[in-house]
Parts: C-alpha cells; structure tokens; sequence
C-alpha cells in the first residue's frame, strides 16, 4: 500500500543555530598596481547583474512550506533547482531533513516583463532524503514561478527588503496532497508547493 510508505510524522525542525563570526583585515598578495585584481567587500559587485542575468533568478527564500527552513533556488532557461536542508554532520547523513530538486528537462520559459514574472515548466528529478535514507527519487512534471516586487528590479535590492518570491509546483507518489508534510498548491490544483518570500537574492526582469 503506497500510503505504507509515507512518512506520518511532521519534519523534525531544529532549533536555529545562532553562529558570531569576526572578520579582520585580509592581505592580498600578487602584482600590485593600476591594473592589479583586488577584491571587494561584502555586497560590493562590479558585475551589472541587471544586464547579464535578464528573466533569470537566484537566491534563498522560506516559509511554511519548508517548515521555515532556509532554501535556494535557481531560476534560468537552461536550469531550475531548489535545495531544503537543515543542520547535518556530513558524510552519509544529511540531517533529519534534506531534498534536492533540479530539472532534467525545460519545457517552456517563458518572462512576462509587464507583469514582472517568470514561469518555466518541464521534468524535475526529486531526491527526499532523512538521515543517512532516501525516502523518494522520483522524476515529475514541475511549475516553477519567480515573481519580482516591481518589473525592472536591478542588483541594487539583491540583498532583499521584501516582495520577491520562488514557488515550485510538483507531486511525486510519496510527495502527493496527502502527505501531512504538503502544502497545497493554489496554482496547480493536487500538486504540492515549496516556495516562499526570498530572504536573500533577486528576481531579475529585463528593461
């Protein structure tokens, strides 16, 4: 009975690890001079993101329905991905919860400027993972949208105030609308969603 298989008990969420870290001076060295290569602080880009990454993604993003883990994402015409995770020690255990979800196949991409939206569609490889386990490894049909607060958002709101947000649209026999760990999806009907607000990254529309 493929209901046997599903994992009845809500994701374990472990408690937020609060880390305080002190960066000194970092030395460089290598040819000085006018045309040396230095690096740049934190945040600081001399890459116009605006652009070179026009109708793509990026970033990390969280809600209820990661129960308010930390997730990223990539959004582009060549690949879609999304990673869950929590705390793990490395080598064959992930943690009590990790997922790892990349296309394997694009289908549409599609980038609606006026509406500040990006749509792709395709199939997706997903990897559901507890411990050391694989729960599921499954290939499925997926809707990934990236929304952006306004249609011409540039490098400049990259570390984000509010308004940009991921949601992938999927199920899979394990990831269904009956599994207790589901949040419904109001955009594809009995399709599950992992998505959220991005707390760091950018949606990025062409002008």
């Amino acid at each position: 009975m493929r209901t046997a298989r599903r994992l009845r008990s809500a994701l374990l969420v472990v408690p937020a690890l609060a880390v305080a870290a002190a960066i000194g001076p970092v030395a460089v060295t290598g040819p000085a001079g006018p045309g040396a290569l230095r690096p740049h602080a934190a945040g600081a880009s001399l890459r116009d993101e605006e652009a070179a990454m026009p109708g793509t993604a990026v970033g990390m993003y969280t809600d209820d329905s990661v129960a308010h883990q930390v997730s990223s994402f990539t959004i582009n015409p060549k690949m879609v991905s999304c990673g869950v995770g929590t705390l793990a020690p490395g080598g064959d255990s992930s943690g009590p919860f990790a997922m790892l979800m990349y296309s394997t196949r694009i289908d549409s991409y599609t980038v609606d400027k006026e509406a500040g939206e990006i749509r792709a569609t395709g199939r997706m490889r997903s990897i559901t993972k507890m411990g050391s386990s694989v729960v599921e490894d499954a290939e499925h049909d997926f809707l990934a949208i990236a929304a952006a607060t306004v249609p011409h958002g540039g490098f400049a709101q990259a570390v984000h105030s509010g308004g940009d947000r991921f949601d992938v649209h999927f199920s899979t026999p394990f990831w269904d609308q009956y599994n207790p760990m589901c949040t419904p999806s109001t955009v594809a009907a009995g399709k599950c969603r992992f998505g959220g607000e991005l707390l760091m990254g950018h949606v990025f529309m062409p002008h």
